[in-house]
């Protein structure tokens, strides 16, 4: 079977990925700023900040998945804090990109995580597919724009299929952002955010890992694809949905996107604004999303965490 060489794998989609991969009888590696051969899974070192990196895995891989990058919704987006999110998406790329040019070495393909923040921040009622650009020139449009940039000159570069996965908000019971919503409708005072007439952008932790696995099987994949979950909702009716699946109550009025902003600052981009996305070039390759609305992702996600207790 294959070896899978995975950056980032110790984050959310890491880890799931990780296992799912495994289950199905692959090889899988990681690279890490910590080392450890004998784990279960082996972590090789690199550190994109030094240029250094153990090209052991590099020559013995079929396929890199290349999750790497800052966490963008952790903190405040400061002038420091937006050189690394960009650095560690665009630099780590560089490094995977130099170090196989150097050994001569071809990946089968090369699949990049994105984000559907390439799209601007815009709210309207356009749907966007993968041929669309952005009409905004916002810090998240900026850091999508040159994180495939990097992707597409390794892929062409190199002469192998690269695939760019636009991920949308994750709803597993392990991700931050859904932690973060869920708390306040558990102590039943959730709300909408801003107008609460953005649409929010998701996608059920499972189905984006299929899609990825997907990418690695599928060698008619190509190119960009838009991973967000079929039903368009929006901010409003989205926090609703969550409430409901918590049977909590919902009725305090909207967070003003002013409060918003003087929480969080301009990475308050990250809730306020949101189009409507279209999943349609992966429904036409064939792909069956398991979650086909928000409120059965929720419920799972719900389910799997209360199990875990």
């Amino acid at each position: 079977m294959k070896t899978i060489l995975i950056t980032g794998g110790s984050g959310l989609v890491g880890r799931a990925l990780t296992e799912k991969l495994i289950n199905k009888g692959y090889q899988v590696v990681w690279l890490s700023r910590k080392i450890d051969l004998n784990a279960p899974i082996p972590r090789y070192y690199w550190d994109y900040k030094t240029n250094k990196i153990d090209e052991e895995p590099l020559r013995k891989t079929d396929v890199i998945i290349h999750l790497a990058g800052e966490n963008i919704g952790a903190g405040r987006w400061t002038n420091k804090r937006k050189e690394t999110i960009i650095e560690s998406r665009v630099n780590t790329t560089k490094l995977l990109f130099e170090t196989l040019k150097k050994i001569n070495k071809k990946p089968e393909v090369f699949i990049s995580a994105s984000a559907v923040g390439i799209y601007g921040n815009n709210i309207n009622e356009k749907i966007y597919t993968e041929a669309d650009q952005s009409e905004t020139n916002d810090f998240l449009t900026q850091v999508c724009e040159k994180w495939e940039n990097s992707a597409d000159k390794l892929g062409e570069e190199l002469g192998c299929r690269t695939v760019k996965i636009r991920t949308s908000m994750v709803i597993s019971p392990e991700s931050e952002a859904f932690r973060k919503m869920l708390l306040p409708i558990k102590l039943s005072v959730g709300s909408p955010i801003g107008s609460g007439n953005q649409y929010v952008s998701w996608i059920h932790i499972d189905d984006l890992c299929q899609i990825y696995m997907k990418a690695v099987e599928d060698e008619t994949m190509s190119g960009a694809y838009n991973a967000v979950g079929s039903e368009h909702i929006t901010n409003k009716k989205f926090m609703e949905t969550f409430a409901k699946v918590m049977q909590k109550p919902f009725f305090f009025p909207n967070i003003p996107s002013f409060a918003m902003r003087i929480l969080m600052g301009e990475s308050a981009d990250l809730v306020l604004g949101g189009s409507r996305i279209s999943n349609e070039k992966l429904t036409s390759s064939n792909f069956t999303f398991q979650y086909q609305t928000a409120e059965s992702a929720l419920q799972q996600a719900v389910l799997a965490l209360n199990k875990n207790r």
